[in-house]
């Protein structure tokens, strides 16, 4: 391994000294006539693929994993964990702690809504009586009223819903890039030519760890594939059961589908390679160590985010008795036993 490190430099040089410019035959310039390109499914896709493989952000990830790898001497196995673990430290930390911030900016603004809501009903009841409004006319204003009295308060906190959203605007392309980038390394990808992409091919080959040795291979044995599942599945109960009001419909219908996303990446995780996998185990374990500190009354007033009623006092204790009732309602109906009927 620490001779393949040593001729990379060489190797990189080498490459470059002995390259030189196409040389164009005569015959090459003669104009030849225009082909029409037909639309093609699988080549669009491929040339999807190849140009996120070729762009700029997915380069700097997989060069920055590969002289990490170089400068400390660790396996790759240990590289893609730390590279994991660093990008989301400096990406996707930052982003959930200011998106906590503002879903307490928001609630803390939807208390001061009743005393507003009671103001607009009596303004819009004395217009009534001094416009002679109709009840469409008078509806239309209130509704109006209220909603430029929420911007404002949007406004003054700087808490528009839509940045409610902003960790997964972070989270997914660094997903996407870092994914990409491990798999540049495994098809030696951009340039399978190139001494380097060969170099980083083989030292993966040997960089595995316990019964994954070679992380350009399958996980046979299903751990990782089935500890993602899990991981990921655990996150989504953990947010179900931290909320403190019974959900919406629609968050209903997300959580299912989260659900059924966890469950369908198990065999997307089992066909991929092992160091693929690694680095998807790596970031959903992140992910639900994030989840759990940013749960901390503690850690929240450490980063900033302000105390709201809806923050649970005890949110351990209130993950734990939550997470075993659920589990006790499952075993029961798995079991066959239901509770026992309250009529008399």
């Amino acid at each position: 391994m620490s001779y393949l490190r040593s001729i990379r430099p060489l190797a990189q040089t080498v490459a470059v000294s002995t390259r030189q410019p196409p040389r164009i035959a005569p015959a090459q310039c003669i104009a030849l006539p225009l082909q029409r390109r037909n639309f093609s499914y699988e080549a669009t896709v491929s040339g999807i693929w190849q140009s996120l493989s070729q762009s700029a952000p997915v380069a700097y990830v997989q060069h920055g994993m590969i002289n990490l790898h170089d400068f400390s001497g660790l396996p790759w196995w240990a590289t893609i964990v730390l590279t994991t673990v660093g990008l989301r430290t400096l990406v996707t930390l930052p982003l959930a702690v200011y998106q906590n911030k503002i879903l307490t900016r928001l609630e803390q603004i939807s208390l001061e809504m009743p005393e507003l809501i009671k103001e607009l009903k009596a303004e819009t009841a004395y217009a009534i009586k001094k416009f002679n409004w109709t009840e469409k006319e008078a509806r239309i204003m209130y509704n109006h009223s209220l909603k430029k009295q929420w911007n404002k308060l949007i406004v003054r906190e700087n808490c528009h819903p839509a940045k409610t959203m902003v960790l997964l605007w972070g989270q997914i392309p660094l997903w996407i890039v870092q994914s990409v980038a491990i798999r540049n390394l495994v098809s030696m990808m951009p340039d399978p030519t190139a001494i380097e992409a060969q170099i980083a091919y083989t030292e993966l080959t040997l960089g595995g760890f316990g019964w994954i040795p070679n992380l350009t291979e399958l996980d046979h044995s299903l751990i990782l594939p089935v500890t993602l599942g899990i991981i990921n599945l655990s996150i989504i109960e953990i947010q179900a059961a931290s909320r403190t009001k019974l959900p919406s419909k629609l968050q209903t219908i997300f959580t299912n589908l989260f659900r059924a996303l966890s469950v369908l990446m198990v065999p997307i995780a089992a066909s991929v390679p092992s160091c693929l996998c690694l680095y998807w185990v790596t970031s959903s374990a992140y992910g639900l160590g994030q989840n759990l500190l940013l749960l901390s009354p503690r850690v929240r007033r450490a980063v900033g985010i302000p105390l709201v009623p809806s923050e649970l006092t005890h949110p351990y204790q209130h993950l734990r008795s939550t997470l075993a009732a659920k589990l006790g309602t499952l075993t029961n109906i798995g079991s066959g036993n239901h509770p026992p009927s309250t009529k008399a």
